[in-house]
């Protein structure tokens, strides 16, 4: 039994490890199975992001730089994303149609000078190596988190020359939690 507690601590490690990426675009050149429907609504879904947007700025104030705006748009660009992948079944900043962060701006005539997106997935788990008890939305945000901190292109983003931020979370079936953080120079 201890044995299968540690494979699944480091799969979920894994899991969380490897799926996590970042993207950035410069105009200037150029687990348990858990009843979701049940379990996690919008309201936990919205909760989640307004926790991630207040951790985010919380970095960013402590090495004295200035906020991120909430925006809507991005919020938006980020949620689409993150239902994307889910309902898609994908994991990447390029979609199923072959477009990226800036391309899907693009498309909603969202104006950028500067834009750049993290994505994760982080199981909706009672024990995620590194993370504990992700099944709050304090846990899983701080999960989130201090995984884009702990790697350096995600934190080159949180930290980086951006006026605004979007947010958005979205759940497979089979827990798993999937992260957009849209940054943007409008």
């Amino acid at each position: 039994m201890l044995c299968l507690r540690i494979i699944q601590q480091i799969s979920f490690f894994l899991l969380l490890s490897l799926h996590i990426g970042c993207e950035n675009d410069s105009i200037s050149t150029a687990a348990d199975n858990v009843d979701l429907n049940s379990e996690i609504d919008s309201s936990l879904q919205q909760i989640i992001t307004q926790k991630i947007f207040e951790k985010t700025n919380a970095i960013r104030t402590s090495r004295g730089l200035s906020e991120l705006a909430q925006n809507d748009d991005m919020d938006q660009l980020a949620q689409l994303h993150s239902d994307n992948m889910v309902e898609h079944n994908f994991y990447s900043h390029v979609d199923h149609q072959g477009k990226s962060p800036s391309q899907r701006a693009d498309d909603l005539n969202f104006e950028w000078r500067r834009i750049a997106e993290n994505i994760a997935q982080v199981p909706w788990h009672e024990n995620v190596l590194k993370c504990g008890n992700t099944r709050s939305a304090e846990s899983i945000s701080e999960c989130v988190v201090e995984g884009w901190r702990n790697s350096p292109g995600h934190y080159a983003n949180m930290i980086g020359e951006f006026d605004q931020l979007g947010v958005g979370v979205a759940f497979t079936n089979d827990s798993i939690a999937y992260f957009t953080q849209v940054f943007r120079v409008p």
